[in-house]
């Protein structure tokens, strides 16, 4: 494979890239061991003994050390170890290594994110965000028997009453308003009215 060529990515490090578009970024030091120049061929087994010996290591250390700092799910964890520099065959080793462990969980990640945020945003909302996360709830739902999705009326009802009390009595400005703060977190306006409806306002 044909080195396109070689730039400082940071204080110490170097970034590589390859004739076919990759890249990936490694320690100046390290680098400097295979002694490669930009124009010069690399072969498939230099670049197979750089992955393993060299990059691997640092990639399950590095997704050990994301995992320390918060719960990801195995889309985040993948693009966050991609834009460190390292390679797709050395992240998905990573993440099969932290996987073996169960340190990172999909459906665990899905139910911790339902139970933190579940009381403020709508079931539009969560599907949408987690879904940008690599996970398709609905699936996930029907698979696991343990995620429980919150009643879309329920939650309106618990974001009023932390509005405005127990007993709501809002002007038509104020209740226009949250009907708007509804909305924007994917409430459906049927349910919206519904709540309005049973509460009596």
């Amino acid at each position: 494979m044909l080195i396109s060529y070689i730039e400082k990515n940071g204080r110490n490090k170097v970034k590589v890239t390859l004739a076919d578009g990759s890249w990936f970024g490694i320690s100046a030091r390290d680098w400097r061991a295979f002694g490669s120049e930009a124009g010069e061929e690399i072969e498939d087994r230099i670049l197979k003994k750089l992955y393993q010996e060299y990059m691997l290591p640092k990639a399950k250390l590095r997704a050990l050390n994301l995992l320390k700092v918060r719960d990801r799910s195995h889309k985040e964890l993948f693009q966050r170890l991609k834009m460190d520099g390292y390679p797709d065959e050395v992240v998905e080793q990573a993440i099969q290594y932290v996987d073996s462990y169960h340190y990172v969980d999909d459906a665990r990640f899905a139910r911790n994110y339902i139970e933190y945020k579940g009381r403020t945003k709508s079931r539009r909302e969560l599907e949408y965000e987690l879904s940008s996360k690599g996970i398709d709830l609905r699936a996930l739902s029907e698979s696991d028997e343990g995620l429980e999705l919150p009643e879309d009326r329920e939650t309106i009802r618990h974001l009023i009453r932390k509005r405005w009390g127990e007993i709501p009595a809002p002007e038509d400005k104020e209740k226009q308003r949250m009907t708007r703060y509804l909305a924007r977190r994917g409430f459906k306006g049927g349910d919206i009215l519904s709540v309005y409806k049973d509460l009596g306002i």
